[in-house]
């Protein structure tokens, strides 16, 4: 059988300042920087899916975004049933939302997303999909979820930037929005709402991992190249209320 071929992470934007990493890559792949074609597919987006034209903005959603083919595979593995109702927290480019649909175990989705211009383009992509769906375009702590009626399944990518390597030898820390906040406020809505199942994802770190875990959250170093072509190491949490 033919090995998939593994690129490397989408996060560093298939293009990595460090002149000693683009070598090893050089060295590696045969090359230093790779199509958006090729990180789409690394990323397990379909080829359609719709992104702004603007190359750093569609580079930049990209390598935020949660892989659908991992949340596909979650979704499959650990949730029961076929009409469950998913909110997804931070819902980015819909990642989550998507693998949800691939897997066949939601009936609708409500995804959350503060962007305005993501918003935009998440009703531009789920309209097309065969799928009760909803986009609040709002701060996820300004939510009145009591509203929202039964919630099943509860997913979670809260920003990473000020957890980011790059972000933190950055010049510019302005964009920083508070990791750890956000999960708090993530773990604290999962208690009050209390669904069958939630999943939390983000990059590893050791911080994310007790701060979970104290919320009895099972956890995990995620190598996402058992599923998708691209290395990328991440912590999954899971809370389960079966």
């Amino acid at each position: 059988m033919k090995r998939t071929k593994i690129y490397p992470t989408v996060t560093s934007v298939m293009y990595h300042p460090l002149p000693k990493l683009r070598a090893r890559w050089k060295k590696e792949y045969g090359k230093d920087k790779f199509s958006f074609h090729e990180a789409l597919h690394a990323q397990s987006f379909p080829k359609d899916w719709i992104f702004p034209p603007q190359k750093s903005i569609k580079w930049k959603w990209l390598a935020e975004a949660m892989p659908p083919k991992v949340a596909e595979y979650l979704f499959r593995k650990y949730v029961k049933g076929s009409d469950n109702v998913l909110l997804d927290l931070f819902a980015g480019i819909g990642g989550w939302s998507l693998g949800a649909i691939w897997s066949g175990k939601v009936k609708k989705i409500i995804m959350v997303e503060i962007d305005k211009k993501k918003c935009l383009y998440l009703k531009h992509n789920f309209s097309r999909l065969d799928i009760d769906y909803q986009v609040i375009c709002k701060d996820v702590r300004k939510v009145d979820y009591t509203a929202l009626g039964r919630i099943d399944i509860i997913t979670a990518s809260p920003p990473c930037e000020d957890l980011s390597y790059l972000r933190f030898f950055s010049k510019n820390n302005k964009t920083r929005k508070g990791t750890i906040p956000l999960t708090i406020f993530t773990l604290d809505l999962v208690n009050t709402i209390k669904p069958k199942i939630a999943f939390y994802e983000n990059v590893y770190r050791r911080t994310l991992r007790e701060l979970l875990e104290s919320h009895g959250w099972f956890c995990k170093r995620y190598d996402m190249s058992r599923i998708i072509p691209q290395r990328r190491i991440r912590l999954i949490g899971i809370h389960l209320s079966y």
